[in-house]
């Protein structure tokens, strides 16, 4: 499950109020990628879902668990997961050791080391070897929804941006929105390890150094647009990133529309019986 990376902001006071331990949400991600280039354009679209339950609320925040759909075919390590969200901070694992052991177990079956870890590997599209449990929170954090905080003026964050933005009430009542910045150096940063990556699968050697150095002098230039709906039950965010590239007098653009709903399952479930 590939994660967009984009942190948990603070608990909204409204959205406290109203979660109760045993409610449940399904969160579906659908993304689309269009690429275009001088005489080319290619366009891909996925969608990926978990299953989100309030374990509990507490005045100090909210304890999660995320775990993959029904009938889902789990890849790797990372899920059910159990975090916790506190009022003012950044996120926390709450079962860490029983993560630790499914990594072991899962590079057992696949037959790899830790060793591996780290490393890209080739099968049906290209892996990473992942064996650190704070990626089970980098996984989760493209789903976040129900734990931002939604208040008019409140700052807006994405890893991609050069810093964060300012929530602004749409006039309707009904949502929020944000325009944020691209950070041109993050982005170059990407390419680079894009690059390790491509190599390292293909069996060759590339630095991240000489890869940054070859990034270096890309134009790159952009914007993050975030939608908020959150009218009614279900909860909707729309962000749409748009990045320019230019290098050796050829531009590259490339838009990623995605957008995550939130859905209630089931209300006010005790959290013991399932």
């Amino acid at each position: 499950m590939r994660a967009a990376l984009l942190p948990f902001a603070l608990l909204a006071p409204s959205m406290a109020a109203a979660q109760q331990a045993g409610d449940s949400f399904q969160l579906v991600r659908t993304t689309q990628v269009e690429q275009r280039s001088p005489g080319a354009m290619s366009s891909t679209q996925n969608s990926d879902a978990l299953i989100e339950r309030i374990v509990a609320v507490t005045p100090a925040g909210v304890e999660l668990e995320y775990s993959l759909p029904p009938g889902s075919r789990g890849s790797d390590w990372t899920f059910p997961v159990r975090v916790f969200q506190p009022q003012d901070g950044a996120l926390q694992l709450r079962n860490r050791p029983e993560l630790e052991a499914r990594i072991d177990k899962w590079l057992k079956d696949a037959g790899l080391t830790r060793a591996a870890c780290g490393h890209w590997i080739a099968g049906w599209t290209a892996a990473r070897v992942e064996c650190d449990p704070e990626a089970a929170l980098r996984a989760v954090d493209g789903f976040a929804i129900g734990q931002l905080k939604l208040v008019d003026g409140a700052p807006y964050a994405d890893t991609r941006a050069a810093r964060p933005a300012t929530l602004k009430a749409r006039p309707d009542g009904k949502g929020f929105t944000a325009e944020l910045a691209m950070d041109p150096t993050r982005i170059r940063d990407e390419l680079a390890r894009a690059d390790v990556a491509a190599a390292e699968v293909n069996g060759q050697k590339l630095s991240l150094d000489v890869a940054r150095k070859a990034h270096a002098g890309d134009q790159v230039s952009g914007t993050i647009k975030v939608t908020i709906d959150v009218a009614g039950d279900v909860s909707r965010r729309t962000r749409i990133a748009t990045q320019t590239i230019s290098r050796d007098g050829r531009t590259e653009t490339r838009t990623t529309a995605e957008m995550v709903e939130r859905r209630p399952l089931r209300q006010h479930v005790d959290p013991n019986s399932i």
